[in-house]
């Protein structure tokens, strides 16, 4: 179920760019995912 429905996309709201004193944050961690195939189930 989709959180916002409109009936025209190009209305919605624009993210405000960050300022000039925000901060960048640094990674905290990279991550990997599981390898598997489709339909193999969770591991």
């Amino acid at each position: 179920m989709p959180a916002v429905t409109v009936d025209n996309l190009l209305v919605l709201p624009r993210v405000a760019d960050p300022g000039a004193e925000a901060a960048d944050r640094g990674v905290r961690s990279v991550t990997t995912a599981p390898r598997g195939f489709e339909g193999e189930g969770f591991p």
